[in-house]
């Protein structure tokens, strides 16, 4: 791959409305009224649906155009479940939804808007089992998605979304295979950012979903994908982020430096999933080889993998290191290739040990060190290595598990 973004380049990205700050959701009715839309359907999981602290401001803020509350989303974010939306959109006459919380909700309101571009929506949930994917109606139209995040995985500013392919609503998130979906028009129509809501979310939680939203930034910066937009957006996210992280794990946080922590990871996914080109790319496949048959948060594996793979990216390749140095603050002038690629390295891992996070794989519970060359097996076939600056064969994956166990 190319060390440096082109000269010529194509950003095809359109990103919906963003609205950032404390108090972002008070006028959600306006937002949507702006958009022609008069009802809104809320779809969030079980704990955020019985979180007065979240629920009350989203209530309140969509007020007369509050149609409803689906909180029946898990982190299977199955197939099963958003048809259970998508025919409720269908059957109340409800013009909109409103997804609220993590990752899991947003994915699960990504395919509910895919499924409702079709006339039978629970036919179209039988062909993506099938298939493996979601596919908007060529001749349809998604329901429109006002998305408000409560974590920082960063599954927010994105065309694409993944599901389990089960109609059982509330399967195992390991149990079932997984698909996904992906089309320009599931971006969503606006994206709302209030801090206050992210206060709420357990701080285990925050700080994982936190090194996965992260671990975007950087994986921005190598893709063969990156253009000098996609650095700027992923470069001053990285230095947000490095200066506000260390709030998120705090008690009772500096608002300031929380905001930015926040503002950070908008940065990071800002361009980072466009149609046809989607820039994350190896920690993140070295993540997923954990998201089934262990009860592990994809931010914790990323938070313990992300200094190994880099190690074995820089070595391999330049890798972006001197951009990646600058945006995390930690290059000095004089430094040589390795110096700088050190630099980066334990950069990334002090924003680990600022969240709390583990930083051995031996400290994930029920894994043990003779899984390592099936993980590694799993992890090789990723797609996402399509993407990434180097593809290392399984035994190369399975010396970075080592390394990191």
């Amino acid at each position: 791959m190319t060390d440096s973004p082109q000269r010529a380049f194509t950003l095809d990205y359109d990103p919906g409305e963003i609205r950032f700050g404390r108090g972002a959701v008070d006028d959600l009715g306006g937002l949507l009224a702006d958009r022609g839309l008069a009802s809104a359907l809320v779809v969030t999981g079980e704990n955020v649906g019985a979180n007065p602290l979240v629920m009350d401001p989203i209530e309140a803020g969509l007020g007369d155009a509050l149609a409803g509350v689906f909180d029946r989303t898990t982190p299977a974010k199955t197939i099963g479940a958003a048809l259970d939306a998508a025919e409720r959109v269908r059957d109340e006459g409800i013009e909109a939804i409103v997804a609220v919380g993590s990752g899991s909700s947003l994915d699960t309101a990504k395919a509910a808007s895919a499924l409702g571009s079709y006339g039978d929506p629970a036919a179209a949930a039988e062909h993506a089992i099938q298939s493996g994917s979601v596919p908007v109606a060529d001749d349809g139209q998604p329901t429109p998605v006002i998305a408000v995040p409560t974590t920082l995985a960063g599954a927010d500013l994105s065309v694409i979304g993944g599901v389990s392919l089960t109609l059982e609503a509330d399967a195992d998130p390991g149990a079932v295979e997984s698909g996904g979906v992906s089309d320009r028009r599931l971006m969503p129509a606006a994206v709302c950012y209030d801090p206050y809501l992210f206060e709420t979310t357990p701080r285990s939680v925050l700080t994982a979903s936190a090194m996965n939203g992260f671990d975007k930034a950087v994986e921005c910066c190598y893709s063969p994908h990156a253009t000098p937009i996609t650095d700027g957006t992923a470069s001053r996210g990285l230095a947000l982020m490095a200066s506000g992280f260390g709030a998120l794990a705090a008690e009772h946080p500096d608002p300031e430096r929380f905001d930015d922590a926040v503002a950070g990871v908008v940065c990071a996914q800002y361009g980072i999933s466009t149609p046809g080109a989607y820039r994350a790319s190896i920690i993140h496949a070295f993540g997923h080889g954990f998201s089934h048959g262990y009860d592990v948060h994809q931010g914790t594996a990323h938070g313990i993998l992300a200094p190994h793979v880099l190690r074995h990216v820089f070595a391999r390749v330049d890798g972006r290191r001197e951009l990646l140095a600058e945006s995390l603050g930690v290059a000095e002038d004089g430094m040589d290739d390795e110096e700088l690629a050190d630099a980066v390295v334990d950069a990334v891992a002090a924003v680990r040990d600022d969240l709390g996070l583990p930083s051995r794989l031996r400290e994930i519970e029920a894994l043990d060190q003779a899984d390592l060359p099936e993980i590694a097996e799993i992890i090789a076939e990723d797609g996402l290595f399509a993407q990434a600056p180097v593809q290392p064969s399984v035994e190369e994956v399975l010396a970075v598990l080592e390394e990191a166990w």
